[in-house]
């Protein structure tokens, strides 16, 4: 049927039928997606805010959080973080706690060495020391060793563990190497 021959009804209704699919379309992929990206970024806009409010909160509370820190490690006796007047001694006493960490787990440290130079590369502002270890132990042993390692003093990170089944150690012994650091303050 030509346009001509349409009622002015018939215009009217096609008219309004048309306006009413671009509104349709405009909503949906123009309104829609606008919407959703102004509120993904007043959620991170308020995110940030107020993780710049706690930072700050922070850092008008370090005396305060120093102070706390010195005490509790006066009255409990242990400290979160390896340290040492030189890099050395810090290395030391990582030395130290892993080897207390082996023998309450019953492993058998075969070597542990302090791999290289202290990384001053790690973003926080501590050296970080690296160490190797060498060690034979079974399933709970390793488990034990792992739990000591992550909730033990001083804080410890396990940058790698290898795991092999030695089928020349009886009893279902297992070989572990793993790769450590911990962050150290140099006193």
């Amino acid at each position: 049927m030509p346009a001509g021959s349409l009622t002015r009804r018939e215009r009217h209704f096609v008219a309004i039928g048309s306006a009413i699919a671009v509104f349709a379309l405009v909503f949906r992929f123009a309104f829609v997606p606008f919407a959703g990206r102004w509120s993904a970024r007043e959620s991170m806009i308020a995110s940030t805010a107020e993780t710049l409010a706690r930072m700050r909160s922070l850092v008008g509370e370090e005396a305060t959080l120093r102070a706390t820190l010195v005490s509790r490690e006066a009255t409990d006796g242990t400290r979160r973080l390896v340290s040492g007047r030189t890099v050395a001694l810090a290395g030391s006493a990582l030395q130290s706690a892993l080897q207390t960490y082996a023998d309450r787990s019953n492993v058998t440290i075969n070597r542990l060495d302090l791999a290289g130079s202290a990384d001053s590369a790690s973003g926080s502002g501590l050296p970080d020391i690296p160490v190797e270890v060498s060690a034979v132990g079974d399933v709970y042993g390793l488990s034990q060793f792992l739990s000591l390692l992550q909730y033990g003093t001083p804080v410890i990170q396990v940058k790698q563990l290898t795991v092999v089944s030695n089928s020349a150690l009886r009893g279902g012994l297992l070989q572990m190497s793993f790769q450590l650091s911990a962050p150290a303050v140099i006193q």
